[in-house]
């Protein structure tokens, strides 16, 4: 197919209604065997997962083989909407229902446009490693690898987690792929989600979606594989948990910034008055707040090296930084505040990391689910060394020059990270 242009203004690309596009379009999804979404038109129901079969160019249908059947009691002539990807691009395309060839195959009229799309199928709901959701998988292959790594966001289609471990199934032999590795529409006969609210195993079948590589770390992307009705209910529970408390969060967010701005209003005019309105920040402006937000206790000797942390920290944002001499007395100072939130600990990564690691697991374990402890390694070395634990990350020594280490920092400090 063509690419696809953007449009001048309207934030939308301009649809393709070239006849013979469209059809080399529905060939390409027969081809190549793409599973995709149908639904239908302007509901919220569980899509059915669809390919095309056959396209009947002269009749001008598609016939569609489902991995469930449509109900018995729809009338042909009924809206479905379809969606899918090719060329790298999401496309939105309207399809009419035409009636029932035979088991789980329909025939549906070949669409009189596609429209390219930048939307999700369905809204995605981060997660962050001190939630400690977590994913297992294992690819179709032979011998076969088993892949895990923290859930990084949830939608009623599909997830993504970052691959910490990579295993080849026949020897338990831990391997370190390229980025090849992760092929776009790889099956995952086995996906599982541990640990989300209320859902401690939730399982399925996916299929790889896409991947991207991050300071050597992979980020997959899974499209779950049809969900029987009782799995796409879990997935709404765990989802509409996610919903309140994002609403929550908003509401308390907004009480706060009144407050703030009732007061303000009392005191004399300075540089702050130059900020925008908090309903006009911008995703940079919210995310620089979030740093100066974010407490760091630094446990390091006095010297060149600290002052370094302190400069780069500074420098990104964090500005409620204290600097102690010892990791000792970082964390008696976190066991002494049972009362607050705890702090980012940052501590730099040398012979004695084990015991450091293990020192902060034991306070983890103490101060239990409501109060969860991060903490970053500093590591001067590349390739950075796994810790096995999501919430203690090793981290690139900051550098003016390269600034690796910011994106897992703001992940530690629970900041969503634009890139």
């Amino acid at each position: 197919m063509n690419q696809v242009k953007a449009s001048g203004g309207s934030g939308r690309a301009t649809p393709v209604e070239d006849p013979v596009l469209i059809r080399q379009a529905m060939q390409d999804l027969r081809t190549h065997e793409v599973e995709f979404p149908i639904k239908v038109e302007g509901t919220h129901t569980l899509p059915y997962t669809a390919r095309v079969l056959r396209v009947d160019e002269g009749k001008g249908l598609i016939h569609l083989k489902l991995i469930r059947p449509l109900p018995h009691e729809l009338a042909v002539g009924a809206a479905f909407e379809m969606l899918f990807s090719l060329m790298e691009l999401r496309f939105e395309a309207p399809t009419v229902f035409q009636g029932r060839e035979d088991y789980l195959l329909y025939r549906f009229s070949i669409p009189i446009r596609l429209q390219p799309s930048d939307r999700r199928v369905a809204k995605r709901y981060p997660f962050r490693p001190r939630e400690k959701a977590y994913v297992i998988a294992q690819d179709g292959g032979v011998p076969g690898h088993g892949l895990s790594g923290p859930l990084v966001n949830l939608s009623v289609g599909g997830l993504a987690f970052r691959v910490d471990r990579v295993m080849r199934l026949d020897d338990h032999m831990r391997i370190t792929p390229g980025l090849g590795f992760f092929e776009r529409g790889k099956a995952l006969p086995m996906l599982k989600i541990r640990d989300l609210p209320n859902l401690p195993v939730f399982d399925a079948r996916g299929t790889l979606a896409n991947a991207c590589e991050r300071d050597g770390e992979f980020i997959i992307g899974v499209q779950f594989g049809e969900l029987r009705e009782s799995e796409f209910k879990e997935i709404l529970d765990v989802l509409a948990i996610r919903e309140n408390m994002q609403r929550a969060a908003t509401v308390s967010s907004g009480e706060i910034r009144r407050d703030a701005g009732s007061r303000g209003s009392r005191e004399n005019k300075g540089p702050a008055a130059r900020i925008s309105p908090a309903g006009t920040q911008t995703p940079d402006a919210l995310h620089r707040l979030g740093r100066r937000c974010t407490r760091i206790i630094l446990a390091m000797e006095p010297g060149a090296g600290r002052e370094q942390i302190q400069q780069a920290f500074s420098s990104a944002g964090f500005l409620r930084m204290e600097a102690v001499d010892t990791l000792d007395r970082a964390l008696a100072e976190v066991r002494a505040e049972r009362s607050a939130a705890c702090p980012l600990l940052v501590l730099e990564s040398g012979p004695a990391k084990d015991r450091a690691i293990s020192a902060i697991q034991s306070l983890q374990k103490d101060l239990g689910e409501t109060r969860e402890l991060t903490a970053a390694l500093l590591v001067r070395e590349e390739p950075l060394p796994p810790t096995e634990d999501p919430l203690i990350r090793p981290v690139p020594w900051p550098d003016a020059a390269n600034t690796a280490w910011l994106p897992i920092l703001d992940e530690l400090a629970g900041l969503e990270y634009n890139a």
